[in-house]
């Protein structure tokens, strides 16, 4: 198809067209930009399309600087300046608060990455005839990488090194060094704490925005030595320890094993001894508690709250709710059921995957 004029992007960072009146999407391309496609899959409401060749380009396109972008699929803005990524992340942030009825709450500026690019502490590489890539995007075919440039120089250094006798290979990064073998863990060091992490274990993708982050969390949290505070999905118990000298107490729940060994490993290296860890489902061990938290953090994966947790939190009834998302979408769902109880007093975006489509969020709740 030729001379397709993108009107706009979607929250994924799609070129958005509409062809035979029907809404379609298209990657790598920009509003105003002209272009030949072929689609890729027509579906009843929608279709996709791939470009073929460019009739005329955008004057905010940035020159390409990656030799696999954008089929390999983990950068979908590399196309866009840093400034322009930013507001285009802000303008989402805004139109889906506007769609789900929330246009009320006051959005704050979205806090860059003080990284643009080799940000990344973790991959996960996959392996064919022994050289480590990754798949394309929405396909088995089997890229070959030399280096990315989201990731941390020192993992690109590994890269000629790293094992491709199995399916996939895991590597972590801190400040010092590089880690691929499950029994290993590294340490990072967040303003004046350390946590060690383990491999399998989750940890905020981007140093340089971690502590960004965790310091809004405590803006927010507006913590008292009167506090008892509830840390659901704790992970590696970081945020819960960054917060626990301004609390009375601190109770972590998570599920993964290994993440509470960790975290009750990151207590006993910060001397944080007002902290408890609980491994379960944060819906089914807030359950069998027996306190009332003055507040609670909850950072869940993507899917973000399922009903008995949030059904818990509400008979809890907190004063403060800090809520850490990687999902907008699922962050607004949860926010349009706590909004009976709670004011949604602001939303702050962060940076934490320059030249992706992903904005994480943090956002204070106060009871009525």
């Amino acid at each position: 198809m030729e001379n397709i004029i993108i009107t706009d992007l979607d929250h994924q960072g799609r070129g958005i067209a509409r062809i035979n009146n029907k809404i379609t999407f298209i990657p790598n391309t920009l509003p105003e930009e002209i272009v030949d496609i072929e689609i890729t899959k027509d579906k009843k409401k929608f279709m996709e399309g791939r470009v073929i060749h460019f009739q005329k380009k955008s004057k905010k396109r940035v020159e390409n600087i990656c030799p696999y972008y954008p089929k390999c699929g983990g950068c979908q803005l590399l196309h866009l300046s840093y400034e322009d990524q930013l507001r285009y992340k802000q303008m989402k942030m805004k139109n889906i608060l506007e769609r789900y009825q929330l246009q009320n709450v006051l959005l704050q500026p979205i806090v860059p990455s003080p990284k643009k690019f080799h940000y990344r502490n973790k991959v996960t590489f996959q392996t064919k005839n022994n050289t480590l890539g990754f798949f394309e995007e929405e396909s088995n075919h089997f890229i070959k990488i030399d280096k990315c440039l989201l990731l941390d120089e020192k993992i690109n250094e590994m890269i000629p090194v790293l094992p491709t006798n199995q399916e996939q290979v895991v590597v972590r990064s801190n400040q010092n060094e590089v880690i691929y073998k499950n029994h290993k863990k590294v340490i990072h060091t967040i303003v004046d704490f350390q946590f060690l992490v383990s491999l399998p274990s989750f940890f905020q993708i981007n140093d340089s925005v971690t502590p960004l982050l965790y310091n809004k969390v405590k803006e927010y949290l507006t913590p008292t030595k009167e506090d008892i505070v509830l840390d659901l999905y704790c992970g590696t118990g970081t945020i819960g320890i960054f917060i626990s000298r301004n609390v009375k107490k601190v109770i972590g729940i998570e599920k993964n094993e290994e993440a509470i060994k960790n975290a009750k490993e990151n207590a006993t290296l910060n001397n944080i001894t007002n902290i408890e860890f609980i491994c379960g489902d944060a819906g089914k061990e807030t359950k069998k508690l027996n306190l009332k938290p003055t507040s609670i953090i909850i950072d869940p994966p993507r899917s973000g709250l399922n009903k008995e947790t949030i059904d818990i939190i509400l008979k809890l009834k907190p004063k403060k709710i800090v809520y850490v998302s990687c999902d907008p979408m699922t962050l607004v769902r949860d926010l349009n059921i706590l909004k009976e109880q709670y004011d949604i007093l602001e939303i702050t975006p962060f940076d934490m995957f320059p030249n992706t489509y992903h904005v994480e969020n943090v956002c204070a709740l106060n009871r009525k």
